[in-house]
Parts: C-alpha cells; sequence; structure tokens
C-alpha cells in the first residue's frame, strides 16, 4: 500500500471514530434529557413541560425562546449549577450532584443539537421519550394541562373554552363510546382529520404516543 493511501486510511478511520464518538454522547444527552428535563422543557424543548404548564408565573423554559445560555461553556454551567430567579424559589435545579462531568458535557451538546439540527435532534430524543412508562397518573397530568380547558376537568365538556366553542361543542368524554384506538387518533391527528369536530386540535405534534396513551387511559376512568 502506498504512504499516500495508508494516510488517507487512517485519517479516514480517525474521522469515522469521532463521529461515532460524537453520535453517541448526543445519544447519552438525549436519554439524559428525556429522563431529567423533560418536566420542565417539554418532549421538544419548546418549554410546555408539565410542571411549567401546571404553576402560574412560571418562567418560561424554551430552549429555542431567547436562551441564555447559547455556547457549551455556558450551558455546561446553567446545567450543573442551575438557574436561582430569586432568593426563594429556585427554578433551574443544579445537576452536579447528580450527574457526571460527562453526563453534563453530553447533555450541553444535545441542546446545541437541538437548537441547530431540530428536525434530527428530536428523531433521536424520541427513541427515549417513547420509552417512558406513562401512568393514569401522568395521563390525569397531561389531560389538565392539555385538555381540561375545553373538556373541563372532569370531561363533562364543560371547560371554560366551552363558553365560545360552539356547534359542536366540546365532547362530554364521560359518554363517549370511542375505542381506545378512535380515541388515540383524534387526540393525535386533531378531529377533522377523522371526520369529527373541526374544533379539535391535534397534539401529535406535542405528545408521544405513550402520554396519549395514558390521556386516553385517564378519560376511560371518567367514564359513566
Amino acid at each position: 500500500m502506498k504512504i499516500s493511501n495508508v494516510f488517507i486510511l487512517i485519517a479516514y478511520l480517525l474521522l469515522t471514530s469521532s463521529m461515532t464518538i460524537e453520535a453517541k454522547n448526543l445519544d447519552s444527552g438525549a436519554e439524559i434529557y428525556s429522563d431529567r428535563c423533560v418536566l420542565c422543557h417539554g418532549n421538544k424543548g419548546m418549554g410546555d413541560g408539565y410542571i411549567p404548564m401546571r404553576l402560574k408565573g412560571y418562567p418560561q423554559t424554551s430552549l429555542f425562546e431567547s436562551p441564555k445560555a447559547t455556547d457549551k461553556t455556558a450551558l455546561v454551567k446553567v446545567i450543573s449549577k442551575g438557574v436561582l430567579i430569586d432568593t426563594v424559589n429556585e427554578y433551574m435545579p443544579p445537576w452536579e450532584s447528580e450527574l457526571t462531568e460527562e453526563q453534563i458535557s453530553d447533555l450541553a451538546d444535545f441542546v446545541i443539537y437541538l437548537r441547530s439540527d431540530t428536525e434530527n435532534a428530536l428523531i433521536m430524543l424520541e427513541k427515549h421519550t417513547r420509552n417512558l412508562d406513562k401512568t393514569v397518573r401522568d395521563g390525569r397530568v397531561i389531560f389538565e394541562t392539555r385538555c381540561a380547558l375545553c373538556h373541563g376537568k372532569l370531561g363533562l365538556g364543560d371547560g371554560r373554552m366551552a363558553r365560545i366553542i360552539k356547534n359542536p361543542p366540546p365532547a362530554d368524554l364521560t359518554k363517549s363510546i370511542l375505542t381506545p384506538h378512535q380515541m388515540g387518533l383524534i387526540i393525535k391527528l386533531g378531529g377533522q382529520e377523522v371526520g369529527r369536530s373541526p374544533k379539535m386540535p391535534p397534539w401529535g405534534d406535542f405528545m408521544t404516543d405513550n402520554e396519549v396513551n395514558a390521556v386516553v387511559d385517564f378519560i376511560d376512568t371518567l367514564k359513566d
């Protein structure tokens, strides 16, 4: 083998090895995000996690909207030390006592990846978020943050938006005869896509399949 070909082979091996390590680190960061960050930042980093949606006055947690930490050094510091909004309420917890330096580095890399190549980052993240166990209790929390505004806390169709949404009004879910599969399709695709009310919005872009299933299971507990 010619010397020039040897150098080319070495360069190729170094490049592919670097790419493999980077992909592994990003996947590690995605897994950590799905386990530690979804509650506040949401499944897609949009700031629509359960906690900010339930607590009035909670600071915005979108990773895209006016981010204060934009480079890796700043992200590592925020993840490690947390963010203290005031002297009483600590909204972003510090993770340095629970995550290793390597894990924090991987998480910071994934956040940068999420911002720079959102579509592919979300594909990577979804591999982990779809495997998270979601119970009926989770379904209740999601229902209260996503659905109660129209359908009411008990699913009676008497949410605050029922004063505005007419013809047809929000459904009384306690009397629904839809199968779990049909209910799941309506939640994911919206009413219009399945021949139902066009005023029912699609939630598939905001909820994972396991979250949809948890909501369907919770709705089942509301039925007469």
